[in-house]
């Protein structure tokens, strides 16, 4: 269940935002919560952008992420994805990194860790889900 962070007066795991950027979909469908252009590039966005307020603020996301459940705490960051943006979002954190200042410390079947800015991060997909998390050593 949801915990208090000390101090932090917010819940250390909430629902998600289902206004401008959650949405719900059809299984392996896009949700049409959000309009945006096709695009082999698409505009980037960070946590804050999210109301993620911990993690680093260089961390560059897909600007029509699609977050089920987050975990927001000064030193852990998780934001579980919608699976039909796995790859996608994969594609898009391999190539944004190493531009944001983050060095790729392994790459491999659509899974990567990374670090940077004062945090390490992995990020995975599966059949079934998608993940990144975010850590402050």
């Amino acid at each position: 269940g949801a915990t208090l962070s000390p101090g932090a007066g917010a819940p250390a795991a909430s629902a998600p935002d289902t206004s401008a950027r959650a949405g719900t979909s059809a299984p392996g469908g896009p949700s049409g919560s959000v309009a945006m252009p096709s695009s082999a590039d698409p505009e980037a966005s960070t946590l804050r952008d999210f109301a993620i307020r911990n993690g680093p603020e260089q961390l560059p996301l897909p600007a029509d992420l699609m977050i089920s459940y987050t975990v927001d705490n000064p030193n852990n960051v998780t934001l579980v994805i919608d699976v039909s943006q796995g790859s996608q979002t994969y594609r898009f954190l391999r190539d944004r990194l190493p531009g944001a200042g983050f060095t790729i410390t392994a790459d491999r079947q659509q899974s990567l860790t990374f670090s940077g800015h004062g945090w390490s991060g992995a990020y995975t997909v599966s059949q079934d889900l998608a993940g990144l998390t975010l850590r402050r050593p």
